[in-house]
């Protein structure tokens, strides 16, 4: 048999998303069926639940990499005829194993497809400063997890926090998230015709925040560092509910802050940028840092989670204390100091390329979940 090809027939994998919104588990899901398509005798079927707002951002980052994306309509919250529309799904794509992403994937999925090998990939656990609704929902999915044939945790910080929920530590492994490259071009330092092209003011260094913006993602702590340092300009890919008190806060401290909006395409912003900034008050494996590295930019970040499993301190970026303990304002504004240094910022992106190319492309990503799809099939529960 050709070891390429270690399923014989092609295994149809369903990838079942939460919803097609912007963020790290919608990059995921793109970069993850991208590499799975590479990946002989695997036949990645994307999909996701719809979601309740205009959002369609899954939908436009497959069409860029020519892939489909089924929906799976819901018409409210608490619509339970969705399970007869994922039972349908399953037996017309010909599914042999379900993989899962965020809570209601998981759950509806578990409960409407018992009969196929079920894994599930968490792509954090929710901490006691997480809104409690949502730490109900993963409650609920963390229970489904149990009943797993595997679960795959996003990074090492996830997997040690995993058994104190009563996951067993034999269904639990680390498959490192993947990004694909841009092409040469997008790694070259920024321009200020492709600045300005994009609406970008300003002539300084530009820090780059891309996220939800919502209280914990922390881009109100890099507006006060802005503050600090206003020879830099910051552009804010996202939208989010705190977007209108942020834009308010940006005004009153008399700030250069471009605010972009949803954006499907990152490619350009991160060619745009000098640096990019994450200082989070929490998170799981976040994507951005990624593409950054991917890109050739450097990163400030704050050391949360497993953000240090992608950032190496002072090689391919700064990373700031938590914000938990720490005058992170401060530190932030340090970190705009240091990396208000051209050669050094360049050293740094160059270096996050090279870990890019070694770890975190997705068929390195993709090789590692089919393995652990190849297990699971193996799997008596």
């Amino acid at each position: 048999m050709d070891s390429s090809k270690p399923y014989g027939p092609s295994l149809r994998v369903l990838l079942l998303g939460e919803s097609p919104y912007f963020g790290g588990i919608t990059s995921h899901l793109v970069a993850l069926a991208e590499g799975l398509r590479e990946q002989g005798g695997i036949t990645p079927v994307l999909a996701c639940l719809s979601g309740r707002g205009p959002d369609r951002t899954l939908f436009d980052l497959a069409a860029a990499r020519n892939m489909d994306v089924l929906e799976v309509s819901m018409r409210g919250r608490f619509d339970v005829s969705v399970m007869n529309r994922l039972c349908a799904l399953a037996k017309d794509q010909s599914i042999g194993l379900v993989h899962t992403h965020n809570y209601r994937a998981t759950l509806l999925a578990a409960a409407a497809l018992r009969h196929l090998p079920l894994v599930v990939s968490c792509h954090g656990v929710a901490g006691p400063s997480v809104p409690l609704p949502v730490r109900m929902w993963q409650a609920l999915e963390l229970r489904c997890m149990r009943r797993a044939r595997a679960v795959i945790a996003c990074s090492e910080q996830v997997r040690r926090d995993l058994p104190a929920h009563g996951i067993p530590a034999t269904k639990l492994s680390v498959v490192r998230n993947g990004v694909p490259g841009p092409n040469p071009a997008a790694i070259s330092p920024p321009t200020g015709a492709l600045r300005k092209s994009l609406g970008i003011p300003g002539g300084g260094p530009v820090v780059l925040f891309a996220g939800r913006m919502v209280e914990g993602k922390g881009l109100d702590l890099l507006l006060e560092a802005c503050a600090q340092r206003r020879e830099w300009t910051c552009v804010a890919v996202g939208d989010g509910p705190a977007r209108p008190e942020l834009e308010a806060m940006a005004r009153r401290r008399g700030l250069e802050v471009f605010f972009a909006g949803m954006q499907a395409d990152m490619t350009p912003w991160l060619s745009a940028a000098d640096v990019v900034a994450l200082p989070s008050r929490s998170e799981a494996y976040p994507m951005v840092l990624l593409e950054a590295a991917a890109h050739g930019r450097p990163v400030i970040a704050t050391d949360v989670g497993g953000v240090s499993e992608i950032v190496e301190n002072h090689k391919s970026g700064v990373l700031v204390p938590d914000p938990a303990g720490s005058d992170t304002v401060a530190d932030l504004t340090a970190a705009l100091d240091l990396l208000g240094d051209a050669q050094l910022r360049a050293e740094m992106g160059q270096y996050a390329r090279t870990r890019w190319q070694a770890e975190f492309t997705p068929a390195q990503m993709a090789r590692s979940t089919a393995e652990i799809y190849r297990a699971a099939l193996k799997s008596p529960f």
